[in-house]
């Protein structure tokens, strides 16, 4: 079975080089009980770790089976182990968390017996053994002799052909190291058994065969009384462990230390919980201070005004106008919520001022946002709209306009030279309040927008006319005469079309560059042709340009002026006709684009951010800061945390390798243990993530957190931890087993 050829052991300490064993030589046959006696430091526990393939020799051989065992690697010594090897120390080594059938469990799991056999036999072990009364004790509850018990019925449950036993009996009383042997003699029927001893009296009635050594070299070999006659061994085929069952030991280890698995799921639920909310803040904060975080998310936009998040802009390519059956068909795409016909309505301003009031003008100017656009969260009292005749109001508003309220909204022209008259008059009845970060926002229903009647001032359905952020740029032999925004524009009917009155600087800059050192005669300025420039729009590829004339004469108005067909022919689309979707979700956005037909372009106003938030990019900051060292600081205590726990778990990790389990085997387990913390405590951070989301009403949570934000956060902390135990598991494979077990 066993033999040895000149077998040496050497260790070093301290610079000097102590004799293990030297030019050992013997023979071991299966039905053999043989007892291995001698002093201390003789060199017995040495041989029995040679034999046990527990510790590697330095000079000679050793063959299992007639096979060679110098070149086994790591990963060969281990399938040595679990193919020929059982264990019985005089410290037992057993799992002190498993209870005695989980310790037992373990050693059948991982010999790959039968899944559907393996508890029955577990239990016939545990009964042979005489623990039948303890199978579901913990082994730290445990006395002496029924951890002895314990291990070798986990021995046993290897069913392999070799049993060593080293000072089986040395830690316990003269009657239960009389009950060990008998047990070790009563399993040595087919098997080899190999006990080192210092109380051979208590062994001899059992042993076939006492090898004593002395200085790590065999002084007596002789035969007690005949050995067993057992047939040849055919070693098993060795297999991995199933993932289920790594699965299974990875949970028992996880909850048989119940306060060190509470304080780490503390600390990650902790570091889970503080993770989420940063990066929800980060998504709040920007919408937020840019008016929209809590009433749709609204974003800066020159161009258009009302920028929810949920709205998409829908145009034709060839600037046609969208037919019917066309909207229809856009409605009945999945992820679209409503469809706002009058687009424009979404970005003008209304005036809401109580009904029966004079239409003087006021100042209480809002934006409408669509019912399909607003959340059932946002209200703090009432109701939503539930036709175009109700509306909801801001808080702010509600002190003027409290719920019962009739108001009117109205719609003004609010070009300079217009004396802004009114356009349209709406009457509705304050049906809520909402919880709107813009004082002057309302919501309406969408019937409301879809109606003719709002839409007086753009009846064709197209891009806003105007946007008070559009600029314009006039030159003369591409000289810069004047720039501003085009609102600075006053509307004067009585000025020919194409004609601008200059403003008065323009007007000198202009009779300045023509003239030079000449005296400047400013009656001729009249019909000079200059370029006048607009800044490219959404949909536009270039930039717009035209041509204009002066209309000047020598007494000069202070403002620009143009008629109202002038200004409409150089800054407005009278030939863009659109519509808004409005998704139900804004992570839908790409689906329905994919969606929409080819002939259609589209337009996300909430995406086009044509001008920083300096306070949210100040805020982003601040919070990217805060989530680095937050992350540093998560990272130190899971550190510190995981390495507690891995390293109260080290003997574990080597007594699963002593009986069988395979580097590969306890990587997967350490690996799948860190799943699993993950996992749970990632389950368990909803708990107080729900609760500020019920709690927080200016600040949900949960609805700035989307599915990548989840992903983020789950494979970053299953990342840390994985790491973690790969430091560990790295240090634990690079010694050997009784390396590892001697600094334990």
């Amino acid at each position: 079975m066993i033999k040895l050829e000149g077998i040496s052991k050497y260790y070093n300490s301290d610079a000097n080089v102590v004799l293990g064993l030297r030019k050992v030589s013997l023979e071991l046959k299966l039905g053999e009980f043989v007892a291995i006696t001698g002093e201390s430091g003789s060199g017995k526990s040495t041989l029995l770790n040679v034999i046990s393939g527990l510790d590697k020799y330095d000079e000679g051989e050793m063959f299992v089976n007639g096979e060679e065992t110098s070149y086994f690697s790591i990963e060969e010594q281990e399938q040595y182990r679990k193919q020929y090897i059982g264990f019985v120390f005089q410290n037992y080594n057993i799992i002190d968390s498993f209870t005695v059938l989980e310790n037992v469990m373990a050693a059948l799991m991982i010999q790959g017996y039968d899944p559907k056999k393996r508890k029955a036999r577990a239990l016939e072990l545990i009964d042979k053994v005489g623990l039948t009364s303890h199978k579901n004790h913990r082994a730290s509850k445990l006395s002496g002799g029924q951890k002895q018990r314990a291990v070798i019925a986990r021995a046993l449950a290897k069913d392999c052909p070799i049993i060593v036993a080293d000072e089986p009996t040395g830690n316990l009383d003269s009657k239960t190291g009389l009950m060990i042997m008998a047990l070790l003699k009563e399993v040595s029927k087919d098997k080899l058994v190999v006990v080192v001893t210092h109380n051979y009296e208590q062994a001899e009635p059992y042993v076939t065969r006492k090898i004593r050594l002395s200085d790590g070299e065999i002084v007596e070999d002789k035969p007690i009384k005949p050995k067993e006659e057992v047939s040849a061994y055919e070693p098993k085929p060795t297999v991995n462990l199933a993932l289920l069952d790594v699965l299974k030991l990875a949970f028992i280890s996880i909850f048989r230390m119940p306060k060190k698995s509470i304080l780490l799921f503390i600390t990650l639920l902790f570091a889970l919980v503080s993770s989420a909310s940063l990066l929800s803040l980060n998504n709040f904060i920007p919408e937020f201070l840019a008016g929209g975080g809590a009433d749709g998310g609204y974003t800066y936009n020159r161009i258009f005004n009302n920028n929810y998040k949920e709205r998409l802009i829908v145009k034709k390519k060839d600037n046609s106008k969208i037919t019917q059956a066309e909207i229809d068909e856009l409605y009945n795409i999945t992820g679209v919520k409503s469809v706002i016909h009058n687009d424009y309505l979404n970005d003008i301003d209304f005036e809401i001022k109580t009904a029966g009031d004079s239409d003087s003008f006021y100042s209480n100017s809002v934006k409408a946002l669509p019912v399909s656009a607003a959340r059932e969260s946002m209200l703090a009292d009432g109701t939503l709209p539930t036709d175009d005749k109700t509306i909801v109001v801001s808080e702010w508003l509600a002190m003027a306009y409290p719920i019962g309220t009739e108001i009117e909204l109205i719609t003004r022209n609010l070009l300079y030279g217009s004396n802004f008259e009114v356009y349209g008059k709406y009457k509705m009845t304050v049906s809520g309040v909402a919880k709107l970060t813009g004082n002057g926002n309302v919501i309406v229903h969408d019937s409301f927008l879809n109606q003719s009647l709002t839409n007086l001032f753009n009846p064709n359905n197209m891009i806003p006319i105007l946007s008070k952020y559009d600029s314009f740029n006039l030159t003369y032999d591409n000289y810069q005469i004047d720039r501003d925004y085009i609102f600075s524009y006053w509307i004067d009917n009585s000025i020919e079309d194409d004609y601008v009155f200059l403003g008065e600087s323009a007007f000198y800059s202009l009779a300045s560059y023509i003239y030079q050192d000449q005296e400047p005669d400013y009656s001729a300025l009249k019909d000079t042709l200059l370029e006048i420039g607009l800044t490219k729009r959404a949909f536009e590829k270039e930039p717009r340009v035209a041509t204009v004339k002066v209309a000047n004469e020598p007494t000069l108005p202070h403002e620009r002026r143009m008629n109202f067909d002038t200004f409409i022919k150089l800054f407005g689309y009278n030939d863009m006709y659109q519509v808004t979707l409005v998704l139900d979700n804004v992570d839908n956005l790409a689906s329905v684009r994919s969606k929409i037909d080819d002939s259609l372009i589209t337009f996300h106003p909430a995406s086009a951010k044509t001008q920083p938030n300096y306070s949210a990019v100040g805020f982003t900051t601040m919070t990217n800061f805060v989530f680095v060292v937050l992350a540093i600081f998560i990272y130190i205590i899971l550190n510190l945390v995981l390495k507690s726990i891995i390293q109260s778990r080290k003997k574990d990790f080597v007594i699963f390798r002593s009986i069988g389990a395979s580097q590969i085997d306890l990587k997967r387990m350490l690996m799948l243990e860190q799943v699993l913390y993950v996992s749970i405590a990632f389950v368990l951070m909803f708990i107080p993530l729900v609760i500020m989301n019920i709690k927080i009403e200016e600040f949900k949570v949960l609805e700035y957190l989307k599915f990548r934000s989840y992903l983020l956060i789950y494979g970053a902390f299953l990342v840390i931890l994985l790491m973690i135990a790969r430091k560990f598991s790295i240090r634990l494979f690079g010694r050997s087993v009784i390396t590892t077990l001697k600094s334990e």
